[in-house]
């Protein structure tokens, strides 16, 4: 007979993961399907994806335990997502096999960034400083916002400090300091 398993244990199987993505960029989740042909529905986790996508020969689709290498046939943008078509899925029932997958590429196949464009794991963890020298705290996250990106900034209080990630409040990123100086107005911190 069949052990069951705790709580616990199934939770803590659920955090491991199948794959390790050392070396591995993440371009893009499958977040559904389109029409009956197998064209995904992928949310962009860049902003330079579809000149990414030009780039690359293949991609690996990661989901659960499977790992698939996909060519790229086509790719349109579709209101905030991209439609793609990948030669290896040529229905709908395999393109729903996807949904929930994640789309990597090897680091050494990302593209030359323009100036002032960042991959934002360059971006995590770099220390957030105001005009003045005062330090503020650290970068955590970046939240995709309609209007623009927001830096998730955590202070050494433990509080976050949300900065939108547009001129007027990012003045400089270097990141072979390691640093980010902001200006901020009148309320974003508290």
């Amino acid at each position: 007979m069949k052990r069951k398993r705790t709580v616990k244990e199934i939770l803590e199987r659920r955090k491991r993961k199948a794959f390790s993505h050392e070396g591995e960029v993440l371009i893009g989740k499958v977040v559904g399907v389109h029409g009956l042909k197998g064209e995904l529905k992928v949310k962009s986790e860049s902003d330079i994806f579809e000149r990414q996508l030009e780039a690359v020969d293949s991609l690996t689709l990661y989901r659960g335990t499977r790992k698939e290498e996909v060519t790229v046939e086509s790719v349109k943008p579709y209101k905030d997502i991209y439609l793609i078509k990948f030669k290896e899925i040529n229905d709908r029932s395999q393109a729903e096999e996807t949904i929930g997958g994640e789309l990597w590429i090897d680091e050494n196949e990302r593209v030359e960034l323009e100036e002032g464009e960042f991959y934002y794991e360059e971006l995590l963890g770099l220390k957030v400083f105001t005009e003045d020298g005062r330090e503020l705290g650290v970068i955590k996250n970046i939240l995709e916002q309609p209007a623009s990106h927001i830096l998730e900034v955590e202070k050494s209080d433990g509080k976050t400090v949300l900065i939108p990630f547009i001129e007027q409040f990012v003045k400089e990123i270097d990141l072979k300091n390691g640093k980010v100086t902001v200006s901020l107005i009148e309320g974003m911190e508290s």
